[in-house]
């Protein structure tokens, strides 16, 4: 078992939640009971799009002891079975900085769901942050085992991922293969490179195209070559 996050440092909107949402389609189709742990409180897309709303208990309200354990994980049933999600809602980091406890209660969540319902990976979906100075994500991300990290074609991005990775080394967590969402095939080798040797392992490339998109968030679309690479990335990397 590993807790596995997916991260882009400070830099959003690069393709985190969608990789997150084709994890829990892939999972049981794999045989891997998969949990879900969605970060990203006032933005809760992956929570949005799994459950069609925001539920009455999220991972917030655990945190502040207004619901029980077993009240956050919900269960969002896929073909080949289901997936547990701790959602997020909106506000939700407000009230984790006002009242929460965060590191110990996302950490017994995190022991509830590997010794109670027996999850065989805990995927957690970051939102956007800078290491340095958000200590409510900057706890989660001590607790990973490896992290993903997400970039596209843009120099904030590569500036986000250097300064997350320097903060993940330091703290001596493993980096898995990056992957860049490509919307731009032109400079595509030098920004591959760029990433590749910022974080030592050559990324993969998935073409991060409208499709992608459409194909995740509301199940319509093509089932293009996007799609399939990104499924083959999470695959491969994130439930290898």
């Amino acid at each position: 078992m590993s807790i596995k996050c997916i991260v882009s440092g400070q830099k959003g909107g690069v393709g985190k939640s969608t990789l997150t949402i084709l994890t829990t389609m892939a999972a049981p189709a794999l045989g891997i009971r998969l949990a879900v742990i969605d970060l990203a409180m006032g933005n809760p897309s992956t929570s949005l799009n799994l459950l069609s709303g925001v539920p009455r208990h999220t991972l917030a309200t655990y945190v502040i002891n207004a619901s029980k354990v077993s009240e956050v994980i919900h269960i969002v049933s896929t073909e080949h079975g289901p997936v547990y999600l701790v959602p997020s809602g909106h506000g939700d980091l407000a009230l984790v900085n006002e009242y929460g406890d965060f590191r110990d209660k996302l950490d017994s969540l995190i022991k509830y769901l590997i010794d109670r319902v027996k999850v065989d990976n805990v995927v957690i979906d970051f939102p956007s942050f800078e290491p340095n100075l958000d200590h409510v994500f900057t706890e989660a991300l001590s607790m990973c085992d490896t992290v993903y990290p997400v970039g596209i074609q843009d120099l904030g991005s590569v500036i986000a991922l250097r300064n997350l990775l320097h903060f993940v080394r330091r703290l001596s967590i493993n980096v898995g293969r990056p992957v860049i969402n490509m919307f731009r095939e032109s400079l595509g080798k030098q920004w591959v490179a760029a990433v590749g040797k910022l974080v030592g392992l050559e990324p993969d490339v998935v073409h991060y195209d409208p499709w992608v998109i459409r194909w995740v968030h509301d199940g319509v679309g093509q089932y293009g070559v996007g799609v399939r690479e990104a499924l083959t990335y999470v695959i491969k990397e994130i439930l290898s």
